[in-house]
């Protein structure tokens, strides 16, 4: 029997392009609130599931019915630009709630089934970790702080969860993507966001997934707590 990829977040844009590429070789299972537009693939399976709900994420785990090698954190929300004052609570804890606390409850979830394994784990971060703002260029209209928190988060628990599980065998990085195409970023404004990355265009979805593939390989065999950024030269460390 093929390997287990549990992809969260899976049935649409980065999650769906990470979903195909490991479908080839792992038996996928896509974890999301709605099934992906598209068919599945021999192999491929939808879980509905909300990272918000730690229940949700154990019966995800036990659904997949074996040892994970593979485990990526995609799901994610964001929401418009505003100024820190004007973010209602509730908003905050909605996107905490789905981009960090959502990577800790899959994680917790599924640490015994990645451990049997000696599986892999990649939670994806954003630029906006690094540099605190969601855009290409700093704004006191707004910078989502609650993304830059939640993704900033990631990377943290993405390195404590590398040391923890390296004894087990269990290597666990980050993938922090800049400006990719896909519904987070409206059509209208892709040319203009383009103009200000250095390669000159948005990145791909299935540019992601590659990252995403190689850190679970056996070609990344010894990088643990790294994070890889995918981004077109818009932040370089």
């Amino acid at each position: 029997m093929r390997p287990i990829a549990l992809i969260t977040g899976g049935s649409r844009n980065i999650g769906w392009a990470i979903a195909q590429r490991f479908a080839p070789t792992h038996r996928v299972v896509i974890a999301d609130v709605s099934p992906p537009s598209s068919p599945l693939a021999e192999g491929m399976s939808w879980f509905a599931c909300d990272v918000r709900d730690y229940a949700s994420c154990e019966a995800l785990v036990a659904a997949a019915d074996g040892p994970i090698s593979v485990l990526v954190h995609s799901a994610a929300i964001t929401k418009p630009a505003q100024p820190l004052g004007e973010i209602d609570p509730r908003e905050w804890a909605e996107v905490i709630g789905v981009n960090l606390t959502g990577a800790f409850h899959v994680a917790r979830a599924a640490l015994g089934a990645l451990k049997a394994a000696k599986g892999s784990a990649v939670l994806i971060s954003s630029r906006a970790a690094r540099v605190g703002y969601a855009a290409l260029a700093p704004s006191p209209a707004g910078t989502k702080p609650h993304y830059c928190a939640a993704k900033a988060g990631v990377i943290s628990l993405a390195r404590s969860l590398a040391v923890e599980l390296a004894p087990h065998g269990v290597r666990v990085n980050c993938v922090a993507p800049g400006s990719i195409e896909g519904d987070m970023i409206p059509r209208e404004r892709w040319p203009e966001i383009a103009a200000k990355v250095p390669l000159g265009r948005l990145g791909r979805p299935d540019e992601i997934a590659e990252a995403c593939f190689y850190l679970c390989s056996g070609a990344a065999s010894y990088v643990t707590g790294h994070v890889l950024d995918v981004n077109g030269g818009t932040w370089m460390n």
